[in-house]
């Protein structure tokens, strides 16, 4: 199982000769970023930024269901177990995503 930890405030080294599960990880930090509304021709994709002021056990129940289908919409080499949530930043309103799951095999 792996375990793939968010943090938005964070800034990413990417690699372009990666492993294949090093691609997949990437592209979970990618789905996980983006912001409904602000992909270019793909306006559907991303999540709610809509959620920021709503109590914070609703964003969880809701957005679990948000990121489970975009990874599942757009990496279907990994497969979601769990979503969890890093409420040690809550008081300055920051959320960190975990998501655990599996690669899928070839």
């Amino acid at each position: 199982m792996i375990e793939i930890k968010y943090d938005s405030s964070n800034t990413r080294d990417y690699k372009f000769k990666k492993s294949r599960d090093e691609e997949i990880i990437q592209n979970i930090e990618n789905i996980l970023s983006r912001i409904k509304g602000n992909v270019p021709l793909s306006r559907e994709k991303g999540l709610e930024a809509s959620l920021i002021d709503e109590p914070l056990d609703y964003v969880q129940v809701y957005m679990t269901g948000i990121v489970m289908d975009e990874i599942e919409r757009d990496e279907p080499r990994f497969k979601v177990e769990e979503v969890l949530y890093d409420n040690s930043n809550q008081e300055i309103g920051k959320l960190i995503i975990k998501v655990k799951g599996a690669i899928l095999d070839e």
